[in-house]
């Protein structure tokens, strides 16, 4: 009689989250408002709350433009894109890949701490000014998002032996010799490469994507994804002392890209497959383990809320109603962390707006946010 109780109010849980979630879709985003209160400058600079130099990286500034295109923000979007562009690219994002990181340096002087790019970030930037070029028809955006995918393919790739053509984490530094590389299997969202293939079929796009998706599915045998992996044209992937199988704080997007993959988009049923078995320890757990050790599969610690929001669209996905509904309630009762840790809430943004159908992504990569296509 109690399981028949609890089972009755599991249903009746979950209907009233996906009635709330189907009238969310067309109302302000009230969380991405908070980040905006909490991490955005007024001039459009991400800032990473208690970091010793009061940082912001590409990074945050390129997750910035796609929330604020999903919540049809144009003001916001035009904001962080100046700053990004005046701050990170010497006032050009077209003939200067953004800097990785921007900071205050021991004076408490404002500037550029490390200029290496990072090739996720000018994914991302690509992709959300490709996106917004079209939904909210600016030609200059469209421009940009070319340029930018341009000198990505030129400067942020490399054709290697046994995986085919690869993005390198960065122009400079994860290239050694003898043919070894360091990759990073959640620098790659394959929806952007579909997309990337579509708008720009004369550039080897799809040949990114197949060497990317070969990258994810090969260093996830055991159902779980690592942070960062080498790779030797010779002996194909290897870990070492200092590049070890840990999966954490970058892993954790490899299945929150995956879960953001039409389901008849090239290699989601393989990826829904291959992290099946991640999927099952957290379902036992009853929560998203904050480190994984891809060799072995095994995992350990409680990973922070964010990590859970960010699990949330492919528990959903593959039926674990009971499990996103416990994990739902938890991110009402403490929200806290919105507030106080960037990454977190980043995390909890992607999988907030994931799960709760803010927006999709078709097959081929394109953008469809709630706001154009059902909110009218």
């Amino acid at each position: 009689m109690k399981s028949l109780v609890n089972m009755f109010f599991t249903v009746m849980a979950l209907f009233a989250f996906n009635a709330n979630a189907q009238v969310e879709q067309c109302e302000p985003w009230q969380s991405w408002q908070v980040f905006k209160n909490h991490f955005i400058s007024q001039d459009g600079r991400v800032i990473d709350l208690g970091s010793d130099q009061s940082i912001t990286t590409s990074e945050g500034q390129s997750y910035a433009l796609f929330f604020a295109l999903i919540a049809n923000d144009k003001a916001a979007f035009d904001s962080v894109l100046n700053w990004t562009q005046e701050h990170l690219s010497e006032g050009d994002l077209s003939t200067r890949l953004p800097a990785w990181k921007w900071g205050l340096d021991k004076n408490r002087v404002g500037g550029i701490l490390d200029s290496n790019p990072a090739s996720d970030s000018d994914l991302w930037i690509a992709y959300s000014l490709s996106q917004a070029a079209i939904l909210w028809d600016e030609r200059r955006y469209s421009i940009l998002a070319a340029v930018l995918a341009q000198r990505i393919i030129r400067e942020e790739t490399a054709y290697i032996t046994g995986l085919g053509l690869s993005l390198l984490p960065a122009p400079a530094g994860f290239e050694f010799d003898n043919e070894r590389y360091k990759l990073n299997p959640s620098y790659s969202p394959l929806f952007i490469y579909q997309q990337f293939k579509k708008l720009y079929p004369h550039s080897p796009w799809h040949q990114l994507h197949e060497g990317s998706a070969k990258l994810i599915l090969d260093t996830a045998q055991q159902g779980v994804s690592p942070d960062w992996v080498m790779f030797d044209s010779n002996r194909g992937f290897y870990y070492d002392r200092k590049n070890t199988d840990l999966g954490s704080y970058n892993a954790i997007r490899v299945y929150l890209w995956a879960s953001m993959m039409a389901k008849d988009a090239p290699y989601k049923q393989e990826l829904l497959t291959q992290f099946a078995p991640f999927m099952d320890t957290i379902e036992e757990r009853g929560h998203v383990p904050l480190n994984t050790y891809a060799q072995s599969g095994k995992s350990e610690k409680r990973g922070p809320l964010g990590f859970n929001a960010a699990l949330l669209p492919l528990l959903a996905e593959q039926g674990n109603d009971e499990l996103v509904m416990a994990i739902q309630q938890k991110l009402m009762i403490d929200k806290s962390f919105t507030q106080t840790r960037y990454y977190d809430s980043v995390l909890h943004l992607f999988g907030e707006s994931a799960v709760n159908k803010r927006f999709k992504i078709t097959a081929d990569g394109t953008l469809l946010p709630t706001w154009s296509t059902e909110c009218r």
